[in-house]
């Protein structure tokens, strides 16, 4: 029972962090880029990214905690690399690393303007890049399931 508990806490946390990047990726990017301003930018990313930051932080732990249980029950195979991987990757991103990308990002050298245009450009090929390695791992946890 505790395995199947583990195994759906896992697949919704999973579902609701990826799927909740791929919005970002798909949905919010392109709103933001259309937005008139600069300000207008920022602050509907920062909203966005602020609320989804907190949701994002809680389904990471979640998945972590629950994938290592599995991990302990099932064992390692190679898909699982893949997994730790990303989980890895974003569990840095979000417990530190991506306050100091946001940082470098949003600062723009003294006396000139921020080109927010040029910014979210890179934030949504980066996003595109994170997303992409998402399916890598849903593909690899399905894979090492059915195997």
């Amino acid at each position: 029972m505790l395995y199947v508990t583990a195994l759906v806490i896992h697949v919704v946390s999973v579902l609701i962090w990826i799927g909740g990047v791929a919005f970002v990726t798909m949905i919010t990017f392109p709103m933001i880029q259309r937005a008139g301003s600069s300000l207008d930018q920022v602050l509907m990313f920062q909203g966005v990214e602020h609320r989804f930051s907190k949701i994002a932080k809680v389904m990471v732990v979640l998945a972590g905690l629950s994938g290592f249980y599995l991990l302990y029950e099932k064992g390692l195979s190679a898909g699982v690399w893949i997994m730790i991987f990303v989980w890895a990757f974003y569990a840095s991103l979000l417990f530190g690393l991506e306050k100091l990308i946001f940082k470098k990002l949003f600062s723009a050298p003294s006396g000139e303007q921020l080109d927010t245009k040029k910014v979210f450009n890179m934030l949504q090929v980066f996003h595109w890049f994170v997303l992409t390695l998402s399916f890598l791992a849903i593909a690899a946890g399905i894979y090492t399931a059915h195997y």
